[in-house]
């Protein structure tokens, strides 16, 4: 209270003073350094000596420059500093400083001017944070694009490149430009879809390998390309998305020029279905043969058996010619193979009523003959035996589960002898020692169901051996 008994009032601007004070204590990560005009420290900050070292009654008094390395000191960079603030108002700082024991640290900050309330210089003041870590991280960084790009300069046998989703290229390795012919000058900023063929470019494939790498994470890239000079070879790869970006999605593409085994592969491809041509030519052959054996035999046993060793022989044959006509010939559409193959059974009795039905499914090639013959013997019994009387009805189903293919050859016959056995001596007919061998070859189960009337033979079939 004052001498009539009235509290005393603080003074706003001590008030002031002092609130900044505790602010600049508080800012321990921060060192806030003030100066005077010849460079001598006038205040050092509790953040200072966190970050050099000294305490403020080492450092007040001395000059700024002891904080800056040797090399900097020899070029005055403390000095410079200065000098750029006084003209400027400030001066950014960003380099190497000097702890009390030595070590370094990447200092971040600005020295800036200060003026008194008449505008005069009076000093500085400096404010700098401790970045080393980050830094280090940069450098790593930077140390790793580098290596990688090292790493894209020197894969010379691969074209890698990247565009944006408009199809615009970004970026063109060494790679790419023996691969392809153009230079970085050359190709960047154009198009993508000048590397492809006129043809793939009419049918979008540029956008199909983004759609495809966007949905599955992938698309593979396997075609033909345009080189600079006109010219094509063939790229087999791959085009990722790159998700570096949220906003600007982009594409990384890489390829090599798979030219030579993708025509050998072709050639390959043309000698094989050569093979199966002449094999199935010379089944033909074979066919014929044995059916004019059959017609001039005199004895029925022996008429019957040329005629089934005809069917047999005309099914391989058969087979073989659906295959060499496939694009691929390792695998192949079960269910389509099959409908082939029932069309041709159907035309040797015009008694029978053959059905197909069954849903799509590729195996391998080996499996897929095997499972017609087994059709051909299952079919071609059905026609004999299941209705002496005359003609009727047969039904060949396929079902299909991820890892098992269900094959049905159903009729509404007289149905098979009440003591049948397929391993007994009823199954010991030649066409069904065929089928239990072809059974056995795939692994396979066969059950017989009486269906009153008729019979349902089903062979379960694994999807692979």
């Amino acid at each position: 209270m004052d001498s009539k008994g009235r509290h005393a009032q603080s003074d706003p601007s001590d008030f002031g003073d002092a609130i900044y004070r505790q602010i600049i204590a508080s800012a321990t990560d921060y060192a806030v350094i003030t100066v005077a005009l010849d460079g001598r420290i006038s205040t050092w900050s509790a953040g200072a000596s966190n970050l050099f070292g000294y305490t403020s009654q080492e450092a007040v008094g001395q000059n700024l420059a002891m904080i800056f390395t040797f090399e900097d000191q020899l070029e005055s960079a403390c000095h410079a500093e200065m000098h750029t603030a006084l003209q400027y108002g400030r001066a950014d700082d960003n380099r190497w400083h000097v702890r009390k024991d030595g070590s370094r640290l990447w200092a971040s900050g600005l020295l800036m001017l200060l003026k008194d309330d008449e505008q005069r210089a009076i000093g500085f003041v400096k404010i700098l944070r401790d970045r080393t870590q980050y830094l280090e991280q940069d450098e790593a960084v930077r140390s790793s694009v580098e290596r990688l790009r090292l790493i894209l300069e020197s894969a010379t046998d691969y074209a890698i490149l990247t565009f944006d989703q408009e199809g615009t290229l970004l970026t063109w390795n060494a790679g790419a430009r023996r691969i392809l012919g153009y230079t970085e000058e050359d190709i960047i900023g154009r198009d993508a879809r000048v590397l492809f063929t006129p043809e793939e470019r009419e049918a979008g494939a540029l956008e199909w390998e983004m759609e495809t790498a966007t949905k599955e994470g992938r698309a593979e890239n396997e075609r033909f390309h345009v080189r600079k000079d006109g010219s094509r070879f063939w790229g087999s790869g791959l085009t990722m998305p790159l998700m570096a970006r949220q906003d600007k999605p982009g594409y990384l593409k890489i390829m090599r020029n798979d030219t030579e085994r993708h025509l050998a592969e072709e050639h390959q491809q043309v000698m094989m279905r050569e093979m199966s041509h002449r094999v199935k030519n010379s089944l033909m052959l074979v066919t014929a043969m044995l059916a004019m054996q059959a017609r001039v035999a005199d004895v029925p046993e022996v008429k019957r058996v040329l005629t089934d060793a005809e069917t047999r022989v005309a099914t391989i044959a058969a087979v073989h010619d659906h295959l060499w006509r496939q694009p691929d010939l390792e695998t192949i559409d079960l269910a389509a193979f099959l409908k082939d193959l029932c069309s041709r059974l159907a035309q040797t009795s015009d008694r029978h009523t053959l059905s197909f039905d069954g849903t799509p499914c590729r195996i391998d090639t080996d499996r897929a003959i095997q499972a017609a013959l087994i059709v051909n013997e299952l079919v071609t019994n059905a026609i004999k035996h299941a209705y002496p009387s005359g003609g009727g009805r047969i039904d060949v189903l396929i079902t299909t589960t991820d890892d098992m293919i269900c094959l049905t050859v159903a009729d509404d016959g007289v149905g098979l002898p009440t003591d049948f056995d397929l391993e007994g001596n009823s199954g010991r007919s030649l066409g069904m020692k065929v089928i239990r061998g072809l059974v056995r070859q795939l692994q396979a189960e066969l059950m017989v169901i009486r269906t009153a009337p008729g019979t349902a033979l089903i062979a379960k079939i694994p999807m692979s051996s």
